[in-house]
C-alpha cells in the first residue's frame, strides 16, 4: 500500500464518518464499506483507489481548516492519482 499510516488513517476516518452512513445511497455506502475494508487489510483495488480519489476530492474543500489533515490529504491525492497513473493505461 503506497500510503503512510497517517494518510490511510485520514482516509479511513474521512470515510467512515462522512461514506459510510444510512443516508447515502447503498451502492455508494457499500462502495466505500469495500474501500474501508480493503484499507483495513492492505489489499486495495483500482476501484478502491478511484473512489478514495473520489472521495479526497470531495472532501477535501471542507478540511482546509486543519493545516496538517490537508497536507495529509493532498498529499493522499497525489499518491493515488500515481497509482492510478501507473494501473490505467
Amino acid at each position: 500500500m503506497p500510503y503512510l499510516p497517517e494518510e490511510a488513517a485520514v482516509i479511513d476516518g474521512l470515510i467512515c464518518d462522512y461514506l459510510i452512513s444510512p443516508r447515502l445511497a447503498s451502492d455508494i455506502r457499500d462502495g466505500y464499506c469495500a474501500v474501508h475494508e480493503h484499507l483495513q487489510s492492505n489489499l486495495l483495488t483500482e476501484a478502491d483507489y478511484r473512489r478514495i480519489l473520489a472521495a479526497i476530492d470531495f472532501l477535501l474543500p471542507t478540511r482546509t481548516g486543519d493545516r496538517n489533515e490537508y497536507r495529509i490529504m493532498v498529499n493522499a491525492h497525489a499518491k493515488t492519482s500515481a497509482m492510478l497513473a501507473g494501473v490505467v493505461s
